[in-house]
């Protein structure tokens, strides 16, 4: 009796079957080293956009503490371009105010081989209580909200993941005063943002880290 001779058509279909069960696998290998290098792409420009902003906090809160006195002049738009951080950086020139922005690296902007890294407002608390209306161009409770906002066009998020048009995602401000107010999320905002309270303390000296600590939570001294 003759053995059966194997069949060609099976042979080629179980080749072609493993030919694609292991392209499937270098697939999904390539797709998920992509993946995670986009992921720590991500997590360290994330690291680095925070650090600018927080450095720009600490910069802002250094020149508006030592421009008090000046603080309803900025609120009120008297000083014009501390209070507008919806301002565009085509507005540089006309609209942002002197001292209002700068760079990380301590050089003078200058457009447009050094454009700023950074640009910093304030805006009024809420100060006032009912029967008074809120008004956010006068300080009343000696603090303000300072804004600190990292422009490193290599530290914002890429255009594709960015909402320009805020339509029904943004929420009214309750007061007026700050434009349509976005989440803090990597989907709604462009650029790292900071935000902290400067509270001017009269005559009570602030005391850092190389002064014994932390004295309460003033920020602002005389």
């Amino acid at each position: 009796m003759k053995a059966r001779a194997p069949r060609r058509g099976s042979t080629l279909l179980t080749a072609l079957g493993v030919t694609l069960l292991i392209a499937l696998i270098i697939f999904g290998a390539l797709a998920y080293t992509g993946a995670e290098q986009e992921r720590s792409g991500r997590s360290v420009r994330d690291i680095d956009a925070q650090t600018c902003s927080e450095s720009a906090a600490q910069w802002g809160r250094k020149y508006y503490s030592e421009n008090y006195p000046r603080w309803n002049q900025m609120l009120s738009g008297v000083m014009r371009g501390y209070n507008n951080p919806e301002s565009k950086l085509e507005n540089m020139a006309a609209d942002w105010g002197e001292g209002s922005f700068g760079r990380i690296d301590g050089q003078t902007v200058r457009m447009p081989d050094r454009p700023p890294d950074f640009r910093v407002t304030i805006a009024d608390n809420i100060d006032e209580f009912p029967p008074v209306e809120p008004n956010p161009f006068q300080d009343n409770d000696l603090q303000v909200v300072l804004r600190a906002e990292c422009l490193n066009p290599r530290l914002a998020i890429s255009p594709p993941k960015v909402v320009e048009n805020l339509g029904e995602t943004a929420e009214p401000d309750p007061n007026n005063w700050r434009g349509r107010v976005l989440a803090e999320t990597n989907e709604t905002r462009r650029n790292k943002v900071v935000e902290i309270v400067l509270i001017h303390t009269p005559n009570n000296e602030y005391k850092g880290q190389r002064g014994s600590g932390a004295s309460g939570d003033q920020n602002v001294f005389n």
